[in-house]
Protein backbone atom coordinates (compact mmCIF):
# COMPACT_ATOMS: atom_id res chain seq x y z
CA UNK A 1 0.00 0.00 0.00
CA UNK A 2 2.82 2.83 0.69
CA UNK A 3 3.68 2.76 -2.58
CA UNK A 4 0.26 3.49 -3.97
CA UNK A 5 -1.08 5.87 -1.17
CA UNK A 6 -0.43 9.68 -1.93
CA UNK A 7 0.60 8.23 -5.63
CA UNK A 8 -0.92 6.27 -8.12
CA UNK A 9 -3.27 3.60 -9.02
CA UNK A 10 -3.35 1.97 -12.31
CA UNK A 11 -6.99 0.72 -13.03
CA UNK A 12 -8.05 -1.70 -15.74
CA UNK A 13 -11.75 -1.05 -17.00
CA UNK A 14 -13.89 -2.92 -20.03
CA UNK A 15 -16.87 -1.12 -21.27
CA UNK A 16 -19.88 -2.86 -19.27
CA UNK A 17 -23.09 -0.32 -18.89
CA UNK A 18 -23.81 1.03 -16.39
CA UNK A 19 -20.89 0.03 -14.67
CA UNK A 20 -18.26 1.29 -17.11
CA UNK A 21 -19.41 3.71 -19.72
CA UNK A 22 -17.25 5.07 -21.81
CA UNK A 23 -17.93 8.81 -22.86
CA UNK A 24 -16.04 12.15 -24.49
CA UNK A 25 -15.33 13.16 -20.54
CA UNK A 26 -14.07 9.90 -19.80
CA UNK A 27 -15.33 6.97 -18.08
CA UNK A 28 -18.46 7.13 -16.40
CA UNK A 29 -20.63 4.62 -14.36
CA UNK A 30 -21.21 2.94 -11.04
CA UNK A 31 -17.42 1.07 -10.88
CA UNK A 32 -15.84 4.63 -11.61
CA UNK A 33 -17.59 6.38 -8.69
CA UNK A 34 -16.51 3.71 -6.53
CA UNK A 35 -12.80 3.81 -7.62
CA UNK A 36 -12.61 7.36 -7.85
CA UNK A 37 -13.73 7.53 -4.52
CA UNK A 38 -11.59 4.64 -3.36
CA UNK A 39 -8.60 6.95 -5.17
CA UNK A 40 -9.83 9.78 -2.67
CA UNK A 41 -9.46 7.91 0.51
CA UNK A 42 -5.89 7.18 -0.37
CA UNK A 43 -5.01 10.35 -2.10
CA UNK A 44 -3.93 8.89 -4.95
CA UNK A 45 -5.06 9.43 -8.65
CA UNK A 46 -6.21 6.75 -11.29
CA UNK A 47 -4.61 6.34 -14.59
CA UNK A 48 -7.35 4.99 -16.32
CA UNK A 49 -6.34 1.85 -18.89
CA UNK A 50 -9.01 0.67 -21.43
CA UNK A 51 -8.81 -3.26 -22.51
CA UNK A 52 -11.25 -6.24 -23.01
CA UNK A 53 -11.24 -8.21 -20.02
CA UNK A 54 -8.57 -10.85 -21.26
CA UNK A 55 -6.42 -8.19 -21.96
CA UNK A 56 -6.69 -6.74 -18.43
CA UNK A 57 -7.06 -10.03 -16.67
CA UNK A 58 -3.62 -10.85 -18.02
CA UNK A 59 -1.96 -7.45 -17.58
CA UNK A 60 -3.21 -8.10 -13.83
CA UNK A 61 -1.44 -11.19 -13.61
CA UNK A 62 2.03 -9.66 -14.59
CA UNK A 63 0.98 -6.71 -12.03
CA UNK A 64 0.83 -4.36 -14.65
CA UNK A 65 -2.52 -3.28 -12.98
CA UNK A 66 -3.72 -2.90 -9.62
CA UNK A 67 -7.46 -3.43 -10.11
CA UNK A 68 -9.39 -4.37 -12.89
CA UNK A 69 -13.53 -3.14 -13.08
CA UNK A 70 -16.39 -3.72 -15.34
CA UNK A 71 -19.75 -4.99 -13.71
CA UNK A 72 -17.26 -8.16 -13.54
CA UNK A 73 -19.31 -11.17 -11.74
CA UNK A 74 -17.69 -13.81 -9.95
CA UNK A 75 -17.31 -17.29 -11.56
CA UNK A 76 -14.18 -19.86 -11.46
CA UNK A 77 -12.23 -18.58 -14.24
CA UNK A 78 -11.52 -15.65 -12.64
CA UNK A 79 -10.95 -17.06 -9.73
CA UNK A 80 -8.27 -18.56 -11.28
CA UNK A 81 -6.81 -15.40 -12.81
CA UNK A 82 -7.07 -13.05 -10.08
CA UNK A 83 -7.91 -12.24 -6.67
CA UNK A 84 -11.08 -10.73 -6.58
CA UNK A 85 -13.25 -8.68 -3.51
CA UNK A 86 -16.64 -10.08 -1.83
CA UNK A 87 -19.44 -9.31 -3.68
CA UNK A 88 -20.23 -5.68 -3.35
CA UNK A 89 -23.56 -6.01 -5.11
CA UNK A 90 -25.94 -8.89 -6.44
CA UNK A 91 -27.99 -8.50 -9.52
CA UNK A 92 -31.27 -10.06 -9.58
CA UNK A 93 -32.70 -10.83 -13.06
CA UNK A 94 -36.70 -11.17 -12.68
CA UNK A 95 -39.28 -10.93 -14.92
CA UNK A 96 -41.24 -7.45 -15.04
CA UNK A 97 -44.14 -6.34 -16.75
CA UNK A 98 -44.83 -3.44 -18.68
CA UNK A 99 -46.61 -0.99 -16.45
CA UNK A 100 -47.42 1.64 -19.78
CA UNK A 101 -51.20 1.80 -20.53
CA UNK A 102 -54.15 -0.65 -19.72
CA UNK A 103 -52.02 -3.66 -19.79
CA UNK A 104 -50.60 -3.44 -16.86
CA UNK A 105 -53.66 -4.64 -14.99
CA UNK A 106 -54.56 -7.27 -17.64
CA UNK A 107 -50.85 -8.75 -17.13
CA UNK A 108 -50.93 -8.54 -13.14
CA UNK A 109 -53.92 -10.98 -13.63
CA UNK A 110 -52.18 -13.05 -16.18
CA UNK A 111 -49.53 -16.21 -15.03
CA UNK A 112 -46.46 -15.89 -16.83
CA UNK A 113 -47.38 -19.98 -18.09
CA UNK A 114 -47.69 -19.50 -21.69
CA UNK A 115 -46.66 -15.83 -22.09
CA UNK A 116 -44.13 -14.50 -24.35
CA UNK A 117 -41.13 -12.94 -22.51
CA UNK A 118 -38.60 -10.19 -24.01
CA UNK A 119 -35.49 -10.91 -23.68
CA UNK A 120 -31.72 -9.12 -24.61
CA UNK A 121 -30.00 -11.03 -27.36
CA UNK A 122 -27.28 -11.80 -24.76
CA UNK A 123 -28.92 -13.17 -21.78
CA UNK A 124 -28.46 -15.77 -19.56
CA UNK A 125 -32.09 -16.58 -18.70
CA UNK A 126 -33.63 -18.76 -21.41
CA UNK A 127 -33.58 -21.65 -19.93
CA UNK A 128 -35.51 -20.36 -16.23
CA UNK A 129 -38.13 -18.94 -18.53
CA UNK A 130 -38.59 -21.83 -20.48
CA UNK A 131 -39.09 -23.43 -17.06
CA UNK A 132 -41.66 -21.31 -16.47
CA UNK A 133 -43.56 -22.91 -19.37
CA UNK A 134 -42.84 -19.43 -21.02
CA UNK A 135 -41.33 -18.28 -24.31
CA UNK A 136 -38.75 -16.61 -24.55
CA UNK A 137 -38.33 -13.81 -27.24
CA UNK A 138 -34.96 -12.20 -28.55
CA UNK A 139 -36.00 -8.44 -29.20
CA UNK A 140 -33.52 -5.48 -30.07
CA UNK A 141 -35.78 -2.97 -28.20
CA UNK A 142 -36.18 -4.08 -25.00
CA UNK A 143 -36.85 -0.89 -22.85
CA UNK A 144 -39.96 -0.72 -26.02
CA UNK A 145 -41.60 -4.38 -24.93
CA UNK A 146 -45.18 -4.39 -24.40
CA UNK A 147 -45.64 -6.69 -22.08
CA UNK A 148 -43.41 -9.19 -19.97
CA UNK A 149 -39.88 -8.74 -20.24
CA UNK A 150 -36.79 -10.45 -18.47
CA UNK A 151 -34.04 -8.13 -17.35
CA UNK A 152 -31.94 -7.00 -13.97
CA UNK A 153 -34.13 -5.54 -11.42
CA UNK A 154 -32.55 -2.05 -11.31
CA UNK A 155 -32.91 -2.18 -15.51
CA UNK A 156 -36.60 -2.49 -14.62
CA UNK A 157 -37.19 0.04 -12.24
CA UNK A 158 -35.11 2.27 -14.75
CA UNK A 159 -37.24 1.95 -17.90
CA UNK A 160 -40.66 2.16 -16.19
CA UNK A 161 -41.06 -2.04 -15.86
CA UNK A 162 -42.76 -3.55 -12.30
CA UNK A 163 -40.50 -6.07 -11.31
CA UNK A 164 -42.31 -9.45 -10.37
CA UNK A 165 -41.54 -12.44 -7.99
CA UNK A 166 -40.61 -14.48 -10.49
CA UNK A 167 -36.62 -14.26 -9.95
CA UNK A 168 -34.55 -16.00 -13.17
CA UNK A 169 -30.66 -16.14 -11.99
CA UNK A 170 -27.97 -13.87 -9.96
CA UNK A 171 -24.91 -12.22 -10.85
CA UNK A 172 -22.44 -11.49 -7.85
CA UNK A 173 -20.44 -8.58 -8.79
CA UNK A 174 -17.10 -8.05 -7.65
CA UNK A 175 -13.17 -6.53 -8.49
CA UNK A 176 -10.38 -8.03 -9.63
CA UNK A 177 -6.76 -7.85 -8.15
CA UNK A 178 -3.57 -9.19 -8.47
CA UNK A 179 -3.16 -12.04 -6.10
CA UNK A 180 -1.17 -11.47 -3.18
CA UNK A 181 -2.22 -7.73 -2.57
CA UNK A 182 -3.83 -8.60 0.61
CA UNK A 183 -2.93 -5.00 2.15
CA UNK A 184 -4.45 -3.30 -1.17
CA UNK A 185 -7.47 -5.92 -0.79
CA UNK A 186 -8.42 -4.93 2.37
CA UNK A 187 -8.54 -1.37 1.91
CA UNK A 188 -10.86 -1.80 -1.13
CA UNK A 189 -13.10 -4.39 0.49
CA UNK A 190 -13.44 -1.97 3.57
CA UNK A 191 -14.50 0.56 0.77
CA UNK A 192 -16.84 -1.41 -1.44
CA UNK A 193 -18.49 -2.68 2.10
CA UNK A 194 -19.31 0.99 3.11
CA UNK A 195 -20.47 1.67 -0.29
CA UNK A 196 -24.50 1.92 -0.31
CA UNK A 197 -27.53 3.28 -2.61
CA UNK A 198 -25.81 1.43 -5.69
CA UNK A 199 -29.32 0.26 -6.74
CA UNK A 200 -30.36 3.93 -7.24
CA UNK A 201 -26.82 4.67 -9.08
CA UNK A 202 -28.01 1.85 -11.16
CA UNK A 203 -31.18 3.18 -12.21
CA UNK A 204 -29.47 6.41 -13.13
CA UNK A 205 -26.80 5.58 -15.39
CA UNK A 206 -29.29 3.31 -17.02
CA UNK A 207 -32.08 6.05 -16.93
CA UNK A 208 -29.28 8.10 -18.92
CA UNK A 209 -27.99 5.71 -21.39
Amino acid sequence: MSDIEEGTLFIGITENPPWVIATAAGPQGVDIDLLDRFAESLDATIEWHWGSENELLQALQHHQLDIVAGGLTSNTRLGQLAATTRPYYTTHHVIGMASRGTQANTLEKTSVAGQKVAVPRLNRVMQPIRALDATPVITSRLHDAPGWVAAPHWWLDAHGFRPTTHRLASEHHVMALPKGENALMLALQRHLNDSHSLHAQLQRFEAAE
